[in-house]
């Protein structure tokens, strides 16, 4: 991965990366995996917004998990609000580069979108230009053997929607192989501290399998710097699509703002067009409707003359023919 500079931040390596979604979806967990560094972020579900940093990649990266939300679909809590607002601050000045949107990958139902939509309208609707869907439980679809395209394609129209706002930006993890890898390095531990104690007791035999244990935990490891270092590439692709500019909820909605001004001052323009419009369609049509008149006034004289002069005539000849007789 190359490296690149942020504007407003030249010179700059650092990533900073927002961790959203509802609550026990794995993304603390992940938060964790991610920095690798133990549990930086609890787990156990219900704590406030917090930030932490680390070096990943060649990469100075900040991780901000923010409180997971409810599933209140109609309104959003006040103080989701505030702890929402309160992780963008974490963020630091200019806001996240990204916004994880942590996911399980289950069924995705339309209340939990419209959960999910609530919460994610608090940060505008540009904010989806920023985010990207990580995808958590990755191993319960390979259990089923399926691949994740055919598990989006398969899926109900919530799941559709969600892949269309975030124009089909995703990741999926499998939280499985980072929990058995934290467990497996948590066992290799302790089992050579015992080991040094008794080292007067250890045979061939032991010496073997702590060298077998020792493997499995770090292939699991490497599986889960992997997944990072496949993640962290997505995400620098994504920035650059977005010309490396942050997520700023200031300056969007001060150009949601704008945008609504001006789409206010269209719509009364086009409202006083078409009210004149009415006004010169009204005028004409009286200007019709008076030429009618007058059209079938003057008809109305025509033939009145018409028949005046017809009884005229028969007057003249009546008269004539009364002469001759005579």
């Amino acid at each position: 991965m190359g490296s690149w500079n942020s504007p407003g931040n030249a010179g700059s390596n650092e990533l900073k990366i927002l961790l959203v979604g509802p609550r026990r979806t794995g993304k603390s967990s992940f938060g964790n995996t991610l920095l690798g560094q133990g549990q930086v972020f609890e787990t156990r579900g219900g704590g406030a917004s917090t930030a932490a940093s680390g070096i990943i990649a060649g990469r100075h990266i900040t991780v901000v998990d923010a409180q997971g939300w409810g599933s209140s679909e109609d309104s959003v809590p006040k103080q989701e609000k505030i702890e929402l607002l309160r992780a963008l601050d974490l963020c630091g000045p200019g806001g996240p580069h990204v916004i994880l949107l942590v996911i399980p990958l289950l069924d995705f139902t339309e209340p939990e979108r419209r959960a999910l939509e609530r919460r994610m309208e608090i940060l505008t609707s540009w904010v989806w230009r920023h985010t990207m869907v990580l995808f958590t439980f990755g191993d319960w679809l390979k259990g089923r053997g399926r691949s994740l395209e055919q598990h989006i394609q398969s899926a109900g129209p919530a799941l559709q929607w969600l892949m269309e706002k975030c124009r089909n930006k995703y990741y999926v993890v499998d939280n499985k192989m980072a929990v058995t890898a934290k467990k497996e390095r948590a066992k290799e531990t302790k089992e050579s501290e015992k080991k040094e104690k008794w080292a007067w007791k250890r045979t061939e035999v032991e010496k073997g399998a702590e060298r077998r244990n020792g493997g499995e935990a770090d292939g699991k490891k490497e599986g889960c710097e992997e997944q990072v270092k496949e993640l962290i590439s997505k995400v620098e692709d994504m920035l650059l699509e977005n010309g490396l500019w942050h997520f700023s909820l200031h300056m969007y909605r001060r150009l949601e703002e704008e945008c609504s001004r001006r789409e206010q001052e269209l719509r009364a323009r086009m409202e006083a067009e078409r009210d004149e419009e009415k006004v010169r369609k009204t005028e004409g049509e009286e200007e019709d409707s008076l030429r009618k008149e007058e059209e079938k006034e003057e008809g109305g004289k025509e033939k009145m003359l018409k028949e005046s002069l017809e009884r005229w005539i028969n007057l003249d000849r009546g008269r004539e023919e009364s002469q001759g007789r005579d």
